[in-house]
């Protein structure tokens, strides 16, 4: 028993000792997040077609270029092909001509949706868009 309450003496003796101060550290400063460089918005390339070049060409030609169109439709002096695509709108007019052809004589593209900031080229890069490889 007294090796009992030696040890229980020697223990409470231990634990109630002189508690030893640590020296406090400052947590480190946090490092600043470096400042994101903002890079120039590139220019595009030129479109691989100019609507140009698609003026006065016949159907047959229209469609091995651009492809079957998604929609045709008859108006009273013309036919028009609709293309349609996830960046735009192209309708392409066919006119008779004197040879009674039918030729591209207008192309109206509309709804570009993903080709904005394309100052002056729209146009171009919608029609771009449907080429066939």
């Amino acid at each position: 028993m007294k090796l009992r309450v030696i040890l229980i003496s020697i223990f409470l003796l231990t634990a109630c000792g002189p508690e030893e101060k640590l020296a406090e550290t400052p947590p480190p400063a946090p490092e600043s997040a470096p400042v994101p460089e903002i890079a120039a918005k590139p220019k595009p390339a030129e479109p691989r077609f100019q609507m140009a070049n698609i003026m006065g060409l016949q159907k047959s030609t229209v469609e091995s270029i651009l492809g079957a169109p998604s929609l045709k439709r008859i108006e009273k002096q013309a036919e028009v092909w609709l293309y349609d695509n996830q960046f735009c709108n192209a309708h392409v007019y066919f006119y008779e001509n004197d040879n009674s052809d039918m030729m591209v004589e207008y192309v109206e593209t509309s709804e570009e949706k993903n080709l904005m900031g394309l100052e002056g080229q729209r146009a171009d890069f919608c029609i771009s868009t449907f080429l066939q490889n």
